[in-house]
């Protein structure tokens, strides 16, 4: 019960922090858009897909190791020394040679990655962005396995506020745009590793050293999982690549104001899900059925959650949108609900996975799934983008997710059942995307680029009723958790 109190207890710091730097993501909007064309959103979404497919080259998806093996090793003081010590130096020296490489053939990357943009500053800039962005996402997996979650919380809202004002400065005062913007960024990834490495000796659980042994261990743990971690990025990179190819840089920062929105729900789900897993492999670990029937229990009520931020970020993303940026990137709104119905397949995926990253030998097959998903990912938004844009590249990342879980459900099978049932999962998820689809009615028939306040009120009757269904729907599973007392009491601790 104490470690399930803690997951919940993480839960919330994990959730807390990352929906506040989303919303105030979001209340920044206004600034970003007044003073940043669809143009420069496009560069930026373009830059920060090729630091997300760079960072797990770089890395080898190591990130995965730590949290992995630090439940082997945490009662070896010296172990973890070198674990850390071990992946940190060895992701310094890989990120040094991919930024010579990159320099060298810089006009290739530019013809793949980035066209219509300049080497300098742009490209540069992100070339030297990766090496630090791979460690701050180390740093990040140790306070995770570690289970520090009021820490990691304190952390990145501190990281998020130093950035977002030195963004503001960059942009608002020097007038720098797009090349302000990423050098904020910048300039706090390389803060923060300086600040890591002085957090992790003062806590004596650091040393720079490459430990053979453990660097084997936890690369043929960690580069199975690579194919998996990386695919689904290029696919992603690969539809905005697609989309500035056949279009123009606008469409691509229409795609990721869309995509912005869209990633609420993901934010929530990793966020729970950082929380969620180090506990689900103590439960595992222990292998007794009753325990397992508090993980069914416990993912079904998150489910629920779910259901309901699928509905707010879908059904109301067109008054968001028009409340968040100027006209100018009004019709960003249209792709979101398309986006949400991928994001709310994907939380399957979400626990699923983790019965797959349990068995180190599941976890090598991992990259079947997100390699046969995210190839058919690039193949469609190849075949859909150039006849409907960004809509072609959102139709393509929903098919992508079906068969990623698709075959992430079957694999898990094969290793163990838990107890999960993709019926009941659906059964939870689906209805919330139907009425998002019947509330969603008027703005596409009647109101696709105008506010109107008919149409919101039409829209929170939806809402209501929605909530209506799902309290009856559910209402035994909520009387329950309400009266085991749980949620009270987890309230107190939090305000504590």
């Amino acid at each position: 019960m104490v470690a399930k109190k803690k997951v919940l207890e993480n839960s919330f710091f994990y959730i807390f922090s990352s929906l506040l730097v989303q919303a105030m993501g979001f209340f920044l909007l206004p600034v970003y858009t007044m003073f940043l064309t669809p143009d420069d959103y496009g560069v930026a979404n373009l830059v920060a897909g090729f630091i997300s497919v760079t960072n797990v080259i770089i890395a080898f998806s190591l990130h995965y190791s730590i949290v992995r093996f630090y439940a082997d090793f945490k009662e070896d003081q010296e172990k973890i020394k070198k674990l850390y010590g071990t992946i940190i130096s060895f992701i310094c020296i890989s990120g040094s040679i991919f930024f010579i490489l990159g320099f060298i053939f810089k006009d290739i990357i530019i013809e793949i990655f980035f066209e219509g943009i300049t080497f300098y500053p742009i490209v540069l800039i992100a070339l030297l962005s990766v090496i630090f962005v791979s460690t701050h996402t180390i740093h990040q997996s140790i306070l995770q396995g570690m289970q520090k979650g009021k820490k990691l919380t304190k952390v990145n809202l501190i990281i998020f506020f130093t950035v977002t004002t030195l963004k503001i400065v960059f942009i608002v005062v020097f007038k720098l745009g797009i090349v302000g913007f990423l050098l904020a960024q910048l300039i706090i990834n390389i803060a923060y590793f300086v600040y890591m490495i002085i957090d992790l000796k003062k806590n004596d659980l650091f040393k720079w050293t490459i430990d053979g042994s453990i660097l084997k261990e936890t690369l043929k743990y960690s580069i199975p999982l690579m194919p998996h971690n990386l695919s689904t990025k290029i696919a992603s990179l690969a539809s905005r690549v697609f989309i500035n190819a056949s279009g123009t840089l606008a469409n691509v920062g229409l795609y990721s104001i869309g995509m912005q929105f869209g990633n609420l729900i993901d934010v929530v789900q990793v966020a729970v899900n950082k929380a969620f897993q180090p506990w689900f492999y103590e439960i595992m670990k222990k292998g007794d059925e009753e325990s397992k029937k508090e993980i069914i229990n416990l993912s079904n009520v998150l489910l629920i959650f779910y259901s309901l931020i699928y509905m707010c970020i879908g059904l109301f993303s067109q008054e968001a949108v028009k409340l968040m940026t100027n006209d100018n990137y009004i019709m960003a709104w249209t792709v979101i609900p398309i986006l949400v119905v991928g994001f709310s397949i994907k939380s399957i995926y979400y626990f699923y996975v983790n019965i797959v990253m349990f068995y180190k030998e599941a976890a090598r097959k991992l990259f079947i799934a997100t390699i046969i998903g995210s190839l058919m990912d690039i193949v469609l938004a190849y075949i859909l983008v150039p006849r409907f844009g960004m809509y072609g590249s959102a139709v393509a990342f929903v098919l992508a997710k079906v068969i990623i879980v698709s075959i992430i459900v079957h694999l898990s099978k094969l290793y163990s059942d838990i107890g999960y049932r993709l019926i009941k999962m659906l059964s939870i998820i689906t209805p919330s995307l139907l009425f998002m689809i019947i509330g969603l009615y008027f703005s596409y028939t009647k109101y696709l680029t105008v506010f109107s306040l008919v149409n919101l009120a039409y829209k929170i009757i939806i809402f209501l009723i929605y909530l209506l269904f799902i309290y009856l729907a559910n209402k035994k599973a909520i009387d329950k958790v309400y009266r085991s007392g749980n949620i009270q009491k987890y309230l107190f601790k939090t305000k504590k």
